[in-house]
């Protein structure tokens, strides 16, 4: 028997390298950078929808021009190592008609912490205390997960200080070691997201109150801390996945451009439901106070589009804004997505 024709198989994406390994770098070297080659092995254009990371501080840049039958495209992904010491592995996910779902790539390595400075390691001050960071967001954190991030503490002073914390949110816990800081000494704040706790899937924003003490006076300080509580998708079978909903945003970056000072500026965006069963909308939030979001809606059915605005008070906005608005859903392929918000006077 002889063969004349092989099948038509469509576009298929491919990679003969689907981890790349930094090794180690130095957290004050900067962005890391690695290209990926991807080729189509199929018979039709691939195009490439869109590329996410699984984390913010993995940075993903590709073409959106089509690629043809045989030939390859670049997916360039930087890591940026900064405030993050020790081993990473973060995932890529590529969305395109080469494949179902995601096609995975990864990129992993240990960062070596930079020098001790303390001014520079320590830029943050609660009276005498010095902190690495005032604002602790935690990862995705799904709700049968517990998650723990670290803040780094130093004592500037030539006097004991001690470390507490007011009443906290039943979801969070927070352990101080040591609690009494001797002069010079350094210590750390860890903190814990029980997402067991708080139960209900969206983004959640505390201000943790600090209380300072040194020989009998006592400062206040707040720590902002943030979390997204996503749906536990890792138990959807094949076919819920296909009839998922897919979230599609009109756009990622709303600028506003030059404001004046008079009343209120606005502008809309859209949020479509592309996917097969409701798009449900746990949460859609600004953590800039000078930022609202109106309108919209809770659920969105299958091929629907809803509206949503937002609005900036320039009067209080001085030189330059730029914000983001965290929305969390039940897309399995992508339950947190953000808006980029921008304006200057």
């Amino acid at each position: 028997m002889v063969l004349t024709a092989s099948a038509q198989t469509g576009a298929v994406i491919h990679s003969d390298e689907l981890t790349y390994n930094f090794g180690t770098i130095a957290e004050e070297a900067g962005l890391a950078s690695h290209v990926f080659i991807v080729q189509n092995t199929g018979d039709k254009p691939l195009v490439i929808n869109r590329v996410t990371a699984s984390c913010g501080c993995t940075r993903p840049e590709w073409s959106k021009e089509p690629v043809s039958p045989g030939k390859t495209t670049e997916v360039k992904v930087s890591y940026d190592p900064a405030g993050r010491p020790g081993p990473f592995t973060k995932i890529i996910s590529i969305y395109s008609n080469g494949k179902k779902g995601s096609f995975n790539l990864a990129v992993k390595g240990t960062v070596t912490p930079r020098p001790f400075r303390p001014d520079f390691t320590y830029p943050y001050s609660i009276g005498e205390l010095k902190l690495h960071t005032k604002n602790v967001l935690f990862s995705s954190v799904i709700p049968t997960a517990t998650s723990g991030e670290r803040v780094m503490i130093l004592n500037s002073s030539k006097e004991e200080l001690s470390v507490q914390t007011d009443k906290l949110p039943s979801y969070l816990m927070a352990e101080i070691n040591p609690s009494v800081l001797k002069p010079g000494e350094t210590g750390e704040i860890t903190l814990l997201f029980d997402g067991h706790a708080a139960k209900k899937p969206g983004r959640y924003t505390d201000n943790i109150t600090l209380n300072i003490s040194k020989g009998g006076k006592k400062v206040k300080g707040k720590l902002q801390v943030s979390a997204n509580l996503v749906d536990d998708f890792s138990r959807l079978s094949a076919t819920a996945k296909v009839n998922a909903p897919q979230i599609q945003l009109s756009s990622t970056l709303i600028d506003f451009g030059v404001l004046s000072d008079k009343g209120k500026a606005s502008q809309k965006f859209k949020v479509t439901n592309n996917g097969k069963s409701p798009l449900v909308i746990h949460s859609i939030s600004c953590e800039n106070e000078l930022v609202t979001i109106q309108g919209g809606k809770k659920e969105i059915k299958p091929g629907a589009t809803c509206t949503f605005t937002v609005q900036l008070r320039p009067k209080e906005i001085k030189t330059k804004l730029e914000a983001l608005i965290n929305i969390v859903c039940n897309d399995p392929n992508g339950p947190v997505r953000l808006i980029k918000i921008s304006a200057s006077k």
